[in-house]
C-alpha cells in the first residue's frame, strides 16, 4: 500500500470540504454543461497541481477560491467572445426571463439572480458568485486582489441593480 503525500492530503481534504462550494463555482461561471464538466476538471488539475506550493499562509477554502477564481476567469476571458456579456448598466433594460410556471417564485428568482449574474462582466460574476458563497469582502479580497473597500463598493453596486431588475415589473408574455 503507498503512503499518501502531503499535496494528495491536501486535495482530499480540499475536495472534502469544498468540493460542493466547487461545483457550484464551475455553474457559475459556464453554463453549458459540457464546457462546465471540462471547466470542472480544468480547476481540479490547477487545485492538485497548487497544492504542492501551498504553505499555509491562508486558510484552504481562500487558496481554493483563488485556484477557482484564476481557472475560472481564464475560462471567462476564452470564451467571452462568444457570448454576450453586459455592463453592471445594461442589467437594468434586461427583459424578464421567467417563463416556467411550473416552479416555485423562490426558484424562479434564482434562475434569473443566475441568469443576470452570467451575463455579468467577468469580474462583476466573480465578486458575486463568492459573495453567493457566501465568503465576506475580505476573504473575497484575499481572492481576487482587490481592496475590500472596492469588493464591497462593487457587491453593493451589483445587488441594487440585480435587485432593481428583480424587482422590476414583469412583461406579459
Amino acid at each position: 500500500m503507498t503512503e499518501t503525500t502531503p499535496q494528495e492530503q491536501l486535495y482530499r481534504q480540499a475536495i472534502a470540504a469544498h468540493g460542493a462550494e466547487l461545483a457550484r463555482c464551475c455553474h457559475g461561471y459556464e453554463r453549458d454543461a459540457a464546457l462546465r464538466q471540462e471547466l470542472q476538471q480544468e480547476l481540479h488539475l490547477a487545485l492538485w497541481q497548487s497544492l504542492s506550493t501551498f504553505r499555509g499562509d491562508c486558510s484552504l477554502r481562500t487558496w481554493v477560491y483563488r485556484v477557482a477564481h484564476n481557472v475560472g476567469a481564464r475560462h471567462v476571458q476564452q470564451h467571452a467572445a462568444k457570448g454576450k456579456m453586459l455592463e453592471l448598466e445594461e442589467i437594468e433594460h434586461l427583459p424578464d426571463d421567467r417563463h416556467d410556471p411550473g416552479h416555485t417564485e423562490r426558484r424562479l428568482d434564482l434562475q434569473r439572480v443566475l441568469a443576470l449574474v452570467h451575463r455579468l462582466a467577468p469580474l462583476d460574476r466573480e465578486l458575486m458568485l463568492l459573495y453567493l458563497e457566501e465568503l465576506d469582502a475580505a476573504s473575497i479580497a484575499d481572492i481576487t486582489g482587490l481592496s475590500v473597500r472596492n469588493v464591497a463598493t462593487k457587491i453593493h453596486r451589483i445587488k441594487a441593480l440585480l435587485a432593481s431588475q428583480l424587482n422590476a415589473p414583469r412583461s406579459p408574455r
